[in-house]
């Protein structure tokens, strides 16, 4: 026994010290090259306060506040046979997935915490609403991805379209057998003067988690792409795409999805919207990290989650594909 539990301590003794490593070298290079890594800062900064609260933060404290009014219930009781044919979910799901669709990331992630933590959702149903609840909102695929970054706003409805055909899919794929526990009734709704402080305050430091995870992603980035580390990567997707501008976006893309598709939008390759789909659906390194920050909460494991954002991206990506032979996009 005091053997195994030695040999425990070493291998996590020698785990802490193999992941220290990176992160000692990360401090020598940011030191070495400090300017490059403080615009690569700003530029994170930048896409979080321009993109990401203007977009997520009220709804951050609107979903707040209707998840502590107990009105999510009301509001999720006529979609329960709809919620369980699809997905296996009880019908809070439906009110989840939602919220998730018009917020957009990290709000469904963040939103199927709040649930399970207000005793609104069962484990059950919070382990399957990680994967359908996952989100690009319609605003920054149609306005930002499709208008701004790829100069077509068709597209962006073509990808909006197949993006939430594609998380429906997934969600069915995923639903596993009909979850029969049923969620414990909901808590009495707090004073309503504590409402308000408390849905803001929460949203608060939810978004300013967020941005420090968006900016790391970044700086991430510039390290990667310094020391060479993409140039294997991009190799590979060139031969797959036939095209180098599209390949560097495509790997950008696979840490920080805006930073990717604004590089993939550069390219005249077929295969750019496809490609800019799958991004949005997958969301990268910042927004599994994002999205990862609220599920811990509710107890729920990276690997499926990961696998729902993997399959999610496939199909959107064949969805696209299929629809350049008919449409040109």
């Amino acid at each position: 026994m005091n053997r195994a539990l030695s040999l425990k301590k070493r291998l996590s003794r020698s785990k802490n010290a193999l992941l220290s490593l990176p992160v000692v070298l990360a401090m020598l290079l940011v030191a070495l090259s400090s300017e490059t890594y403080a615009r690569a800062t700003l530029n994170g900064v930048k896409l979080w306060a321009f993109n990401i609260v203007p977009s997520v933060f009220p709804y951050f404290v609107l979903t707040a506040l209707l998840t502590s009014l107990g009105s999510a219930a009301k509001l999720a009781s006529r979609c329960a046979g709809l919620s369980r044919r699809l997905f296996g979910c009880g019908g809070m799901s439906a009110y989840a997935f939602f919220i998730a669709a018009v917020s957009g990331y990290p709000g469904g992630s963040k939103i199927t915490a709040e649930l399970y933590e207000k005793n609104l959702v069962s484990a059950g149903d919070a382990y399957k609403m990680s994967g359908f609840c996952s989100l690009s909102s319609p605003l920054f695929i149609v306005g930002t991805a499709g208008a701004m970054l790829l100069k077509d706003r068709a597209a962006g409805f073509a990808i909006l379209g197949a993006h939430f055909l594609s998380v429906l899919l997934t969600g069915m794929l995923l639903r596993g057998k009909k979850t029969r526990e049923n969620a414990p009734p909901p808590p009495v709704p707090p004073a309503a003067d504590n409402l308000l402080y408390e849905a803001v305050y929460g949203s608060v430091i939810s978004l300013l988690v967020l941005g420090g995870i968006v900016t790391v992603c970044f700086v991430l980035i510039e390290m990667l792409e310094n020391i060479g580390a993409f140039l294997l990567p991009v190799k590979f997707f060139t031969l797959l795409f036939g095209d180098e501008t599209l390949a560097r976006g495509f790997v950008y893309g696979l840490v920080e999805c805006t930073t990717g598709i604004a590089r993939a939008a550069e390219s005249a390759s077929p295969l750019r919207v496809p490609a800019a789909g799958f991004l949005l659906s997958f969301g990268g390194v910042s927004v599994m990290a994002q999205s990862a920050a609220f599920l811990k909460r509710a107890k729920i494991k990276t690997a499926r989650f990961f696998l729902s954002k993997c399959l999610h991206a496939v199909f959107t990506f064949i969805f696209l594909f299929a629809l350049s032979f008919l449409i040109p996009l």
